[in-house]
């Protein structure tokens, strides 16, 4: 019998493994092209009833670069979290900040774990440090922030968050979180910078979305239950509705250019953009947030250093009816 799969590390390479992908189609001039050794590509299989399927080995895996197959490896190891969560607090965020207020448990729980660590930083008129690693509580936090300025310089935020992350040792795994609109207003930085530097610093960045007014509304909503015998403090499984992850994650990375930032930043660094309307539905997109981490297997391969330009990936998984969800491909550049 197989082993039980808990988790692969995301940030488990300390070399110049760089993880790659498109910010849009293969075709678009703007896609970064970053120098890459070694290529990871954070994979999630589901079964055909939705779920996550775990104990997969290197041999379940068929994973093609440009039609070609790949020698692949597995690594199977959950490195601890260092999570930044980044909050909007602008006016217009005003009537969210509740919500957001009663997530703090789910952070803590579902994210961080009995072994992570969160930092909090807010961004309105002014970007402020709200909680660092190393101290504060994230429920007390959040309960604190207060709303201030017009201006949501999200792009800004987010470096700092990295400027953070950096600071963590690379044995841990680096996140990004992100709860606000998706729209920068403010920022000093642009999305391709801030891509740059989460690639190179091997960041994984998600989005809650906050819903914006005057355009239209994409709801995922998501049914997770309890969950005490996890490595992590209590957390959830995800059950059956799992399935509507799914069209999220094929709208991160078929992001284009020019569309929000939280599409093309999440679909760069393998990460998901969720939405909610419900206090519910926002608790549990962070909740599947944390059991996507958990879940994921880390395939890695050299790519042909000659070949520069767009590769296409695709992986495909040895499980009758199952589906593997990765990233799309990614952009060599030429030595």
């Amino acid at each position: 019998m197989r082993s039980q799969l808990r988790a692969p590390a995301i940030s488990g390479f300390a070399v110049v493994a760089l993880q790659l992908s498109t910010l849009v189609s293969a075709q678009n001039p703007t896609a970064i092209r970053v120098p890459v050794r070694l290529v990871t590509a954070q994979t999630l299989v589901f079964s055909k009833e939705g779920r996550f399927v775990f104990g997969l080995q290197p041999s379940d895996f068929r994973l093609y670069d440009k039609g070609r197959l790949q020698k692949i490896n597995l690594d199977i190891e959950w490195a601890p979290l260092s999570l930044a969560v980044a909050i909007q607090a602008n006016e217009e965020a005003r009537p969210y900040l509740p919500f957001i207020a009663r997530t703090g448990s789910v952070i803590d729980t579902s994210l961080a774990g009995e072994d992570g660590e969160v930092a909090v930083l807010t961004y309105g008129d002014q970007i402020t440090l709200a909680k660092r690693f190393e101290s504060g509580d994230v429920r007390a936090v959040l309960k604190a922030i207060q709303a201030a300025g017009d201006q949501a310089p999200l792009l800004d935020a987010g470096l700092r968050a990295i400027e953070l992350l950096k600071q963590r040792p690379s044995s841990r795994t680096r996140v990004l979180l992100f709860i606000g609109q998706p729209d920068d207003r403010g920022s000093q930085e642009s999305v391709t910078k801030l891509a740059e530097q989460a690639e190179r610093e091997n960041v994984s960045i998600y989005a809650v979305a906050l819903p914006e007014f005057g355009k239209k509304f994409v709801s995922e909503t998501f049914s997770l239950r309890g969950l005490g015998s996890q490595g992590y403090k209590g957390g959830y499984e995800a059950s059956t509705e799992l399935t509507k992850l799914i069209p999220a994650l094929k709208r991160g990375a078929e992001s284009a250019a020019g569309k929000d930032a939280f599409s093309v930043l999440t679909a760069s660094t393998g990460g998901v953009q969720l939405h909610f309307r419900k206090q519910r539905q926002l608790e549990d997109a962070i909740g599947i947030i944390g059991t996507e981490l958990r879940s994921m297997y880390l395939l890695s391969f050299s790519p042909d250093l000659r070949e520069s330009g767009y590769h296409e990936i695709k992986v495909d998984v040895g499980v009758p009816g199952a589906m593997a969800y990765s990233r799309p491909g990614y952009i060599l550049s030429g030595n």
